[in-house]
């Protein structure tokens, strides 16, 4: 459902759909007709690429043995000790895949089979790696082309092994099945045999504790004075001594201390000391009484015979004081030597005092330290009561034999494989399509959304927000005829009726050209970029409007480029536009006329000096002065990113048309081209786009004119 909007383009058909949960079928057809290349090029790359790999894959060989597992049955001989208690059932199957999978056991395979010196397993690895290293990633292969499962809730293990060779395939899927029973007997047999080892081990261990604790009591008696003789320890021996020794001491001490005393007590009676014991038993005091005893005798024989003055006399007389002084010294020595020993008796009986009280304090830590040489004593024993223990259950389980049956059997062997499981075709091919169809459709997809040029009527009035004018096709796409040395300006006079011109005369009547009131018509054509068609657009449709015989000037104020001067009058030799912009000549001196089509032209030989502007004074006056001579004044400036006149140019015209290459110019950069000249005043009155493939065009949908081109061959002429 739909209806004409008022204010649409006259070749374009204004659609208001109603609010669709899903595009409409055409909208998707043309889609896919847009980016059809596309589409097809990723389609036929992937498609390739799948057929390429399905083509390249090895063809590989599945062979699967089974394992049944059985139920641990009981022991025909029962251990008393630590065994092993049966998993339950679910526990059984899993482990038995685990281990199947194990790399140890798929190690003991590869060295088994020698698989790591075949070209399947082998040729992969490096050969400058050891023998070791070869084995482990060979194995990590195998694991890799291996699968086991469990069947449903049965007891039943599948081995699956993948290989180029179908008899090597088979060859491992035996060998794991038979490695898995050969270390499941090997495991039973240790299993059996373990309860023997586990107590012997014990023995051994419980007997170097027990060791270990008899030599720790002993340390800690021998630590702490704890041994003893006899039945007393060596710190209560060592006391009794003590005692024994100082009652000797004390004793001594007496008897040096009487005859001490018994020396002072002769001396304080005047005896001198002389008939002491000691003085009595010393050999020197003997000999100096005898020489005493002899100079008194002497002296008195020479007294009565010469007289006490005699020489001889005195001389006897001094002997005899001489032989008493020196007997005076050895009993005052002697006295000394009796203190001497008294001192000495006191010394000893004080060591032998404090030894005793120092023994006393040890013998009373000994005490303390009693109660953990019981707790010592107690694990001894302890020890050694385990011990015996375990040594008589390690004479009873060495009595034990191997009990060598397996748990799991094989239910049924690999056989060769006749076909191959890998690659499947079909399915490949299958996969290739969908994939190949998928890629198509993103490529599509990513293309559609990276599009950010101005391509379809919907581009412009809801990416730009803009009114669409119309669209200008390419003459390759407007005509059956060859007119590839035929330019676009020079084919509307020679084709007025075709298609091309058509569409320049529907771009005429949406801007209000064809009408006539009595006032002339300012159009500025522009672009947001250079070679986006503006000035083969402006000469077109200025020699369209000639040709209607309507009066038209062109005006070239493309000052830099001057395409259309140099397009139309290539043999110019005198500068136009800037000498009527200065008042150097008139406006109907500077234009020349073709006669072909009666169209007016206001050249340019672009800027020259630094003199040469456009102002907006001397370019007002210039459009006020051709608004008396003519009807439709075509303006072709310059771009509008490029040169900032262009928006004054604008700002003086009554519409600006804005021109944008189709599927070239970028949707941002005709944005930025509609706001500038918003901002500058100019008044658009809208965009047009510029050589258009129509064939390509066309997938715009229905709602543009160009959508039913088809339908109206007999209506041009080409």
């Amino acid at each position: 459902m739909s209806n004409r909007i008022h204010g649409a383009a006259a070749d374009e058909i204004s659609v208001r759909a109603t609010a669709r949960l899903f595009p409409e079928a055409s909208e998707i057809g043309a889609l896919f007709f847009r980016r059809r290349w596309a589409f097809a090029s990723a389609f036929v790359i992937t498609l390739t690429i799948a057929a390429t790999i399905l083509a390249l894959l090895p063809r590989t060989y599945t062979a699967t043995s089974t394992l049944l597992l059985e139920p641990r049955q009981a022991e025909p001989v029962k251990i008393n000790d630590r065994g092993f208690v049966a998993p339950a059932d679910d526990n059984l199957i899993d482990t038995a895949v685990q281990v199947v999978r194990s790399p140890a056991l798929t190690l003991d395979v590869v060295r088994q089979l020698g698989l790591a010196r075949t070209r399947e397993f082998g040729g992969k690895i490096d050969t400058a790696a050891s023998a070791a290293e070869r084995e482990r990633r060979t194995a990590e292969i195998l694991l890799a082309q291996s699968h086991v499962r469990r069947v449903g809730v049965t007891y039943l293990v599948e081995i699956s092994v993948s290989s180029t060779d179908p008899v090597n395939a088979a060859r491992i899927a035996n060998a794991l099945a038979g490695r898995y029973i050969q270390l499941d007997s090997t495991k039973k047999q240790l299993r059996n045999s373990q309860s023997a080892r586990y107590v012997e081990g014990q023995a051994s261990t419980l007997q170097r504790q027990a060791v270990a604790d008899d030599a720790a009591l002993q340390n800690y008696m021998i630590r702490n004075n704890l041994m003893s003789a006899q039945g007393a320890t060596m710190a209560e021996q060592e006391v009794s001594e003590l005692n024994r020794q100082i009652a000797d001491s004390q004793a001594q001490l007496a008897e040096q201390r009487g005859k001490l005393s018994a020396a002072q007590t002769q001396i304080a009676r005047g005896g001198g000391g002389a008939d002491t014991g000691s003085a009595l038993a010393s050999e020197t005091v003997r000999q100096l009484r005898q020489q005493e005893a002899q100079a008194s005798a002497r002296l008195a024989q020479l007294d009565a015979r010469y007289g006490a003055l005699h020489p001889d006399v005195v001389e006897a007389r001094d002997e005899l004081a001489d032989v008493r002084s020196q007997l005076g010294a050895e009993l005052t020595r002697i006295i000394s030597g009796l203190r001497g020993d008294v001192q000495i008796a006191e010394s000893r009986l004080g060591s032998l005092l404090a030894s005793r009280a120092q023994a006393k304090g040890s013998l009373a830590q000994n005490s303390s330290a009693q109660v953990g040489r019981l707790e010592l004593e107690r694990r001894a024993e302890a020890s050694r009561a385990i011990y015996n223990a375990y040594l008589t259950r390690e004479k009873e389980t060495a009595q034990v034999g191997a009990l060598p049956n397996a748990d799991a059997t094989i239910a049924s062997v690999a056989r060769v494989p006749d076909t191959p499981s890998s690659p499947r075709y079909l399915l490949g091919a299958l996969a290739g399509l969908a994939a190949a169809a998928i890629a198509a459709c993103l490529t599509m997809a990513v293309a559609e959304y990276l599009e950010d040029t101005v391509a379809t009527r919907a581009d412009i009035e809801t990416g730009l927000g803009a009114v669409y004018a119309g669209a200008i096709p390419t003459l390759s796409s407007a005509t059956r005829a060859k007119a590839e040395s035929i330019l676009p300006q020079d084919y509307v006079t020679m084709r007025p009726m075709s298609l091309f011109t058509e569409s320049l005369r529907n771009l005429a009547t949406y801007l209000g050209l064809t009408m006539s009131d009595g006032t002339a018509k300012v159009l500025t054509i522009t672009s947001a970029l250079p070679r986006e068609g503006k000035s083969t657009t402006s000469m077109c449709l200025a020699r369209t409007l000639a040709i209607g015989k309507q009066r038209v000037v062109l005006v070239d104020a493309d000052v830099r480029h001057h395409s259309t001067s140099d397009a139309l009058l290539p043999g110019r030799n005198a500068e136009g536009l800037f000498r009527v912009l200065d008042g150097t000549i008139r406006i109907d001196e500077a234009l020349v006329r073709e006669d072909r089509t009666g169209l007016h032209i206001l050249p340019t030989l672009g800027q020259r000096s630094s003199e040469d502007q456009i102002t907006e004074d001397a370019m007002a006056r210039l459009i006020a002065g051709l608004r008396e001579g003519f009807d439709i004044i075509i303006i072709d400036s310059a771009p509008v990113l490029g040169v900032a006149e262009t928006r004054m140019v604008s700002r003086l015209s009554d519409k600006t048309l804005v021109i944008a290459r189709w599927r070239r110019t970028p949707e941002k950069a005709v944005r930025t081209t509609l706001d500038l000249l918003a901002q500058g005043g100019g008044k658009v009155g809208g965009v047009a786009l510029s050589l258009v493939n129509i064939k390509e065009f066309a997938s715009a949908g229905l709602t543009d004119a160009f959508g039913y081109h088809k339908k109206f061959k007999g209506y041009y002429v080409d």
